[in-house]
């Protein structure tokens, strides 16, 4: 018996050569192809879940810039890029002190998207930008998980 070969004794005292038997070997790889399915997949809350938490991260993310830019956020045209480098058109912020974020999938949401940023915002009462997603079907408005999420209006933000 080399050292890469374990032996333990049965209750009847027989060799057994240690290791997993063909039906336990079925049995975890079941089980690692259900845990990556279930990753993958996830449910239609645990997507607006994540979709959430990276609209509160991006939010963050433009108080930073602004609060480096005199109280400027990126425009429209520079977007949440400029969240990710600093941007090339004007007007160029002179204290950039990014990257804001570490991630770039956290400009989009759990369905792949890009948030939808605009500035300046258009709510009511006007903020200074507005940052959604359109939920997953891509679609204005939908309802359950198919509703958007707006930043500033916190009940579409509810599970």
């Amino acid at each position: 018996m080399n050292h890469w070969q374990l032996t333990s004794k049965t209750k009847q005292g027989r060799s057994r050569r240690g290791g997993f038997t063909v039906w336990e070997t079925a049995v975890i790889v079941g089980l690692l192809i259900a845990l990556a399915f279930l990753t993958v997949s996830g449910t239609a809350t645990d997507q607006r879940r994540l979709t959430v938490t990276r609209l509160e991260v991006v939010a963050d993310a433009l108080t930073k810039y602004a609060l480096d830019n005199n109280g400027y956020f990126p425009t429209a045209k520079q977007g949440l890029a400029a969240l990710l480098e600093c941007p090339t058109t004007p007007p160029v912020p002179r204290n950039w002190r990014g990257p804001y974020l570490d991630d770039p999938k956290v400009i989009k949401d759990a369905w792949g998207r890009a948030f939808l940023y605009t500035t300046p915002g258009l709510g009511d009462p006007p903020q200074p930008y507005d940052l959604k997603s359109l939920g997953a079907d891509g679609a204005e408005g939908g309802e359950g998980p198919d509703a958007d999420l707006s930043y500033w209006d916190r009940t579409t933000l509810l599970p």
